[in-house]
């Protein structure tokens, strides 16, 4: 017979989610984001730990140049790994890699769970099976010192430059509303930030 405090100690169980960032300041951005809008739902949420050790993986990947490529590719691979000898129960990707080669990482890595791109890993809730809070969009949880923060003010380029991803990635530029960045300033503020980058 299972005893209460067994009981107990399993409803009160939260799964914990890895988070792991690679590539730029924007890429940090979008992390910061998801991981509030999943604390918010209860997870345990951890960002680039030393030690992995959830149950859940999300590696936001950098698709810019071939040692980012590379390095975010060997990331996903040692994580699939753990997935296969029982450390993980999902593994997901997002970011500018997922956006440039979504359908040739789907048939080389299987053991993703799922590829998301650039900008719609918000579906990413979904799949575990909560909505996405719009009302707490302009929120992060900060992984950086306690006093800075960086603002992601746009998105793309419309430089068409034959030498650079960027545009391939996330498309033609476009700014953020200006009183959509100044209410995300107004909430780092009020976290203690006092310098944006």
């Amino acid at each position: 017979m299972i005893s209460i405090q067994t009981c107990r100690s399993f409803i009160s169980y939260t799964l914990k989610i890895d988070i792991i960032t690679l590539g730029c300041s924007k890429n940090l951005v979008d992390s910061e984001r998801l991981m509030r809008q999943l604390e918010t739902v209860g997870y345990d949420v951890a960002h680039d730990p030393e030690q992995l050790t959830g149950e859940i993986a999300v590696v936001n990947t950098c698709g810019f140049i071939a040692d980012a490529q590379e390095e975010s590719i060997n990331m996903i691979l040692e994580l699939a790994q753990r997935k296969n000898e029982g450390y993980l129960q999902k593994l997901y990707v997002m970011g500018c890699l997922s956006e440039r080669f979504m359908d040739e990482l789907g048939k080389e890595i299987l053991e993703v769970d799922r590829y998301y791109g650039k900008f719609d890993w918000t579906r990413l809730l979904e799949d575990l099976g909560h909505e996405y809070n719009e009302s707490i969009a302009n929120e992060r949880h900060i992984t950086t010192p306690s006093h800075y923060a960086y603002l992601k003010i746009s998105e793309g380029c419309s430089r068409r430059c034959s030498y650079c991803a960027i545009p391939i990635i996330t498309g033609a530029h476009r700014s953020r509303p200006m009183e959509e960045i100044l209410d995300e300033v107004r909430n780092l503020v009020a976290q203690g930030v006092k310098e944006f980058q």
